[in-house]
């Protein structure tokens, strides 16, 4: 499946901006990105507002920066967005495009084992501008699958780490706790 993916920089846009008949949705960065310091860290507000995810075949909204995606779900296990991470993704350098996606795609069979995440989407860069090779989107169904299953085991960060450290630039990757609204199912 493929999905149009436009950045907003400094607003977010209205549903009927979105325009179209096809699915879309809109993850809208929170402000209190708090929890995000759970994993390490303290974590700034991202430098954009909000994430348009709509079908290729539907207008292009009039935002910031668009991207085309190929887009794999590599899990879905049903239910409302409770808590929404959305990672920026950018490619370790020298590693070219082919080899990012494959490992990307290989990466899903780790985070399975080591996330408690209820629906877990690749989306790797088809087309547009340079700079941003993939987003990540983790989903959870509650709080308490954020706070207590985001690892699974406690080997888990350090073996997400190893994997994610052979294809990511983890100080260009960029991630965000968004709230998400589908505007067209």
């Amino acid at each position: 499946m493929h999905r149009r993916c436009t950045l907003f920089r400094e607003r977010v846009p209205e549903a009927d901006e979105l325009g179209g008949t096809r699915p879309a949705t809109l993850d809208v960065v929170l402000a209190d990105q708090s929890p995000l310091g759970l994993r390490g860290g303290t974590m700034p507000v991202p430098d954009w507002a909000a994430l348009a995810w709509t079908d290729p075949g539907d207008p292009i909204p009039d935002g910031d920066t668009t991207w085309l995606f190929a887009t794999h779900a590599a899990w879905d296990r049903g239910g409302p967005a409770a808590v929404k991470q959305v990672s920026l993704v950018v490619r370790l350098a020298g590693l070219d495009a082919d080899a990012f996606r494959d490992r990307y795609r290989r990466h899903a069979a780790v985070a399975e084992a080591h996330h408690g995440m209820s629906r877990y989407v690749q989306n790797a860069v088809l087309d547009g501008p340079d700079g941003l090779d993939a987003v990540s989107e983790l989903v959870f169904d509650s709080d308490t699958a954020w706070t207590d299953d985001f690892y699974r085991h406690p080997d888990s960060p350090a073996a997400v780490r190893a994997d994610v450290e052979g294809f990511l630039d983890l100080r260009a990757t960029t991630s965000a706790l968004v709230a998400e609204t589908v505007v067209r199912p």
